[in-house]
């Protein structure tokens, strides 16, 4: 089995194979943080039933790409010319190359453009007229419909009356980072399966089977992902977290005034994604500062150029207010889950946090 990139979901995976095979749901909602793998095992599990070799848990080919094949010359019988091309071996069956190559004819695969903000009522249109039709080669039609927390009210509404009379020749993946985006109709018509974000031990060996990091940047690249290797394959190619500034924010929270505290909100939580990154970004700083400050140790989950502003913070606020602040945090991000505005949770959380710095 070629799923060696899967880590800390593979019971879910398997039980949701071992069910596939025996009594499908017609839809399920796949629902987590970003970046941990949800659409990694939708994709699996449609190569279960592509895979025109062995199926089920033993498919023979990669779900997230397909493998680099070797070129090797072909045996014609005549010796092969001097910079002549060669045909490429692939070990793998048609149903499987095709579905890792997004070209098999009974799979469709619909996320958001990235010019989008949101998932578009034709694709979805789209995808409900391909699962209308009968498989033409795979046991069954199949879809992942990836980014399902942007559907608008009309796609999702367009979506509902296949999800009332499904096809029973089509399974369908929805692929949410939060399921409480979709309406109350659309959710209670799909088999909801929750994914937790990974620990930094899955993470890391993540990192590793990449090769292209090493083992002391792996770790602490682990520690700052929350959960996600989306997340921290993004790290690992550049893309920092807002630690600087968000510390130095908390450092100084004390004599923010409101003018000030409306422009933090704006730069940190100026968007719902945004929003929820920062939040549980500064819930997992303010654990980690509050634990420094109670249980003195040498910080282990930010770089070394950011132990001074974690010290700083925590030498400026008491205990109470420490404790505060990571249960303010903690709320925004929740509601910012539950489609409240950003903005507005953001400034919210610089007031209380500022309010309690000043009474301790």
């Amino acid at each position: 089995m070629p799923l060696t990139s899967l880590r800390g979901h593979r019971e879910i995976y398997e039980r949701l194979a071992a069910e596939l095979r025996t009594r499908p749901s017609h839809a399920y909602l796949f629902s987590g943080p970003r970046g941990i793998g949800k659409s990694l095992v939708a994709r699996s599990l449609v190569h279960g039933f592509t895979c025109e070799r062995k199926g089920g848990v033993d498919f023979c080919c990669a779900p997230n790409r397909c493998p680099v094949r070797s070129e090797v010359p072909q045996d014609t019988g005549t010796r092969r010319k001097a910079g002549a091309t060669v045909a490429p071996r692939c070990d793998c069956c048609a149903g499987c190359v095709q579905t890792a190559s997004n070209v098999h004819p009974d799979v469709s695969h619909v996320t958001r453009a990235a010019n989008r903000t949101d998932v578009l009522i034709e694709q979805v249109r789209e995808m409900i007229g391909q699962l209308s039709l009968r498989p033409v080669r795979a046991p069954m039609r199949l879809a992942i419909l990836d980014d399902a927390e942007t559907l608008n009210i009309p796609a999702q509404n367009a979506l509902l009356k296949t999800l009332e009379e499904p096809p029973g020749h089509a399974i369908l993946f929805l692929i949410a980072s939060s399921e409480r985006a979709l309406l109350d109709t659309v959710r209670s018509r799909l088999r909801l399966v929750h994914f937790a974000p990974l620990t930094p031990t899955d993470i890391e060996a993540v990192l590793a089977d990449r090769g292209d990091i090493d083992a002391t940047q792996a770790g602490a690249i682990s520690r700052l992902a929350r959960g996600s290797v989306g997340r921290a394959i993004e790290l690992a190619q550049g893309a920092e977290p807002p630690l600087k500034p968000i510390l130095e924010a908390l450092a100084r929270v004390e004599s923010l005034d409101l003018t000030q505290t409306q422009a933090l909100a704006q730069e940190f939580f100026g968007n719902r994604e945004q929003a929820a990154s920062n939040f549980e970004l500064i819930a997992r700083l303010l654990e980690e500062i509050l634990c420094n400050k109670l249980l003195p140790t040498a910080s282990v989950a930010a770089a070394n150029e950011f132990g001074g502003l974690m010290k700083k913070v925590g030498d400026s606020m008491r205990v109470e207010a420490l404790a505060m602040a990571m249960r303010s945090a903690v709320r925004g991000h929740k509601a910012v889950d539950e489609m409240a505005n950003s903005r507005l949770q953001g400034e919210q959380f610089w007031i209380s946090v500022t309010q309690a710095a000043k009474a301790s």
